[in-house]
């Protein structure tokens, strides 16, 4: 072999995937020597139940506590539960000796078995990790030419006392301190490298399952690469030989074609020079014009996005990626430059993607603005809200965009971009021409606040909130809402709205009853609010002021007292806008 073709490397992680739908296409992984779960793993993730669908599991099979078997755990000292993984087992890896690798999970909860055979190899009443190893052995005994997983994660965080099979291994889940940081600059640090010092003597193979997007706007640039970086080289160091990387799986999120590369590179090779590598990128991609304003935005984004010590969860509103790197002004510049890029580009998948995904994250800049120069409308001076011709713009633009480039949700759990511009048109439909005699008027509030939920502007900043909690809401989970108000600011006003949420996933339910109270508590106006079964929604509700004519007048300090529903169990009121108008 001639010598300047005789090049060889090896990885830094043994096993690597960025999970994009880049990596799902054979050829990419062939170039960048990605690993594909969908090609390795006989059994991934919480997927017991799946497999074991077939067979009539015994009770035995289940999670005993106290003297109860419960169905939401398996018992994995189970005889029978161990029969019946292990045939299935088999079975899989016959029909594909590629599926070498098993992940053995308890289902995603924190119940423990503590029957007697779980107790005697080690379990407590909080710690499954003895049963399961115990599991895993048995297994890895019977398939020695397998590899079998677990994770570190719920129930299973402590090392068991008995050793683990040569062929077994852990995964480890960042998700609790994935926050944007580089883990080193954490208050985790310490823990964290204790728990991998303390795997990695224990079993010959600790993965870790890391983070790259935020799953609550797949849109959101999230420019985590130097981020990642700095993460890996810390991994490789513990003695870490497995890196799965979790992005938006099928769903399309921005700049995933980038992300999904220059992870595979750094999944090779941690020391790579990631702004020479975003610049290759952009520039045999794109146009030369506009991979020169690709790169020089994205590398902006992502040198701030790690400089800057914000915390940004990979479950985050718009306002905290604001926060951490979104900066309106540069942002918009950006956007503007990309645009002058549309005619030229308007038939290329890849383009319309990014456009798509940069008009939606525009518009959820001006929503979470409101009212000013980076908002969605101006306030005149009669103290009405007018929406800018561009916010329309904008709406048509992302309805072009998003049709043209096939794409249709926008997030983990599917919500619709359709959905999207048709609640934002119902928005400034009401919006537009009314009055907001309350906007950025002083008031009080009298009840507790919740610890993240402190930001009591977002009640009259004239930016309305959408099905997503985390933008614009004031959520209440401690107490009811109980505002002091003045009735001077308002006193050219003949009515409240208000507007409020509900998402039964998240626990918070529209209020039960609306009071204007004197300060003695006495009601002036009372709204008793029906329940409703929607499992999402939003909903105004207005009260009338009293009038002269009224028996009961508004005094000159009046309070707004908004009840939370009574369902029974965990219960949050999410309130946003209250407009007196």
């Amino acid at each position: 072999m001639p010598i300047e073709f005789n090049y060889c490397s090896s990885p830094d992680f043994e096993y690597r995937e960025p999970y994009f739908s880049t990596n799902f296409d054979p050829n990419f992984r062939g170039w960048n020597r990605t690993n594909y779960l969908e090609l390795e793993w006989g059994i991934w993730g919480h997927n017991l139940s799946k497999i074991l669908k077939e067979y009539s599991l015994p009770q035995t099979a289940y999670a005993q506590v106290g003297n109860q078997r419960v169905e939401d755990q398996f018992c994995f000292t189970s005889d029978t539960l161990f029969k019946y993984v292990n045939e299935r087992i088999g079975s899989i890896y016959a029909t594909d000796s590629a599926l070498n690798k098993y992940m053995i999970l308890p289902n995603d909860n924190d119940i423990v078995c503590t029957c007697n055979t779980c107790k005697a190899v080690g379990n407590t009443t909080t710690d499954a990790a003895p049963a399961v190893f115990n599991f895993l052995n048995s297994l890895a005994r019977n398939h020695q030419e397998l590899s079998f997983f677990t994770t570190a994660y719920v129930t299973v965080r402590e090392i068991p006392k008995f050793k683990a099979a040569t062929n077994v291994g852990i995964f480890y889940s960042t998700i609790h301190i994935q926050k944007g940081i580089p883990i080193e600059e954490t208050k985790d640090f310490k823990d964290f490298e204790y728990d991998i010092k303390k795997w990695r003597n224990y079993v010959d193979n600790v993965f870790i399952w890391d983070y790259t997007v935020n799953f609550d706007n797949y849109f959101d640039i999230y420019p985590s690469i130097k981020v990642t970086q700095k993460n890996l080289k810390l991994y490789k160091k513990l003695g870490v030989n497995g890196v799965f990387l979790h992005g938006s799986e099928y769903d399309y999120s921005t700049f995933q074609d980038l992300k999904t590369t220059l992870f595979a590179k750094l999944l090779w090779d941690t020391t790579i020079n990631v702004d020479q590598e975003i610049n290759t990128y952009f520039h045999e991609n794109f146009p030369k014009k506009l991979a020169g304003a690709l790169t020089n935005y994205y590398t902006f984004i992502d040198n701030t996005f790690f400089l800057n010590k914000e915390e940004l969860g990979i479950y985050s509103g718009i306002n905290k990626s604001v926060k951490k790197y979104l900066d309106p002004k540069v942002f918009f510049s950006f956007y503007n430059e990309f645009d002058t890029n549309t005619e030229k580009n308007k038939y290329d998948k890849d383009f319309l993607k990014i456009a798509t995904a940069l008009t939606f994250l525009k518009l959820e800049i001006m929503r979470d603005n409101g009212v000013g120069t980076y908002g969605f409308a101006t306030l005149d001076s009669e103290n009405q809200i007018i929406v800018k011709n561009e916010t329309i713009l904008l709406l048509d633009r992302l309805t072009a965009f998003s049709r043209a480039s096939n794409l249709k949700t926008y997030n983990e759990v599917n919500y619709t971009i359709e959905d999207y511009i048709k609640s934002w048109r119902q928005n400034i439909f009401r919006y537009h021409k009314r009055k907001h005699f309350f906007y950025k008027k002083p008031f009080k509030v009298l009840s507790k606040l919740d610890e993240d939920y402190k930001n009591i502007k977002t009640l009259n900043d004239a930016a309305f909130g959408l099905k997503d909690y985390n933008t614009n809401w004031l959520i209440c989970s401690v107490d009811n809402l109980v505002l002091k108000i003045d009735k001077e600011e308002i006193k050219q006003s003949k009515k409240i709205t208000l507007s409020f949420l509900q998402d039964t996933k998240h626990a918070i339910f529209y209020p039960s009853v609306i009071e204007i109270l004197d300060t003695n508590y006495k009601i002036i106006k009372r709204l008793k609010l029906p329940s409703e079964d929607e499992n999402i929604g939003t909903k105004e509700v207005s009260i009338d002021l009293p009038t002269k004519f009224d028996d009961e007048q508004l005094p000159n300090t009046f309070i707004v007292n908004i009840i939370r529903s009574n369902v029974v169990g965990k219960n949050a009121l999410a309130c946003d806008e209250i407009i007196f108008n």
